[in-house]
């Protein structure tokens, strides 16, 4: 028997329960963020001890899509935190592009092989999306491959 409060929907207390449960190992989070309201998603990552920015990184129980995300973000020079913040619109579809993505094997050898090169800007569908975050930071990497635009 649920022990709901009488002033929250059930549905409201099952939207809730579905995201604290998607940070569990094999949790619903997988999904695009897309997905959630901003609101849900900042009450139950804050619940976590939690932000926006940590959701783009490599860690254990981040959905896989997510750690390439968090990779490739770290690769092409992105300030994960100035981009939470000022970007988030753009993370968001970055990260709904990557988990639909068709190159996801050949992104994951990539990673794999010791990411030697400049190969991602020709299979991922993020690469100038990431260029643009890359650029956008306050504080540009200089010498990170972010400072190497595709179109020399």
């Amino acid at each position: 028997m649920s022990t709901l409060k009488p002033d929250v929907p059930a549905s409201v207390f099952s939207r809730v329960m579905d995201l604290v449960d998607s940070f569990r190992p094999g949790g619903r989070f997988s999904r695009s963020l897309v997905t959630f309201s901003g609101e849900d998603l900042d009450r139950v990552l804050a619940s976590a001890g939690k932000s926006r920015r940590d959701l783009f990184t490599d860690c254990k129980g981040n959905a896989k899509h997510r750690r390439r995300l968090a990779r490739m973000l770290e690769h092409f020079g992105v300030d994960r935190e100035h981009a939470a913040q000022r970007h988030w619109n753009a993370l968001r579809y970055a990260d709904h592009v990557c988990i639909r993505c068709t190159n996801a094997r050949r992104c994951h050898s990539w990673f794999s092989w010791g990411v030697r090169n400049d190969a991602p800007r020709i299979f991922c569908p993020n690469a100038e999306l990431f260029d643009d975050l890359a650029h956008s930071s306050p504080a540009s990497r200089v010498g990170s491959s972010a400072t190497t635009r595709r179109h020399h």
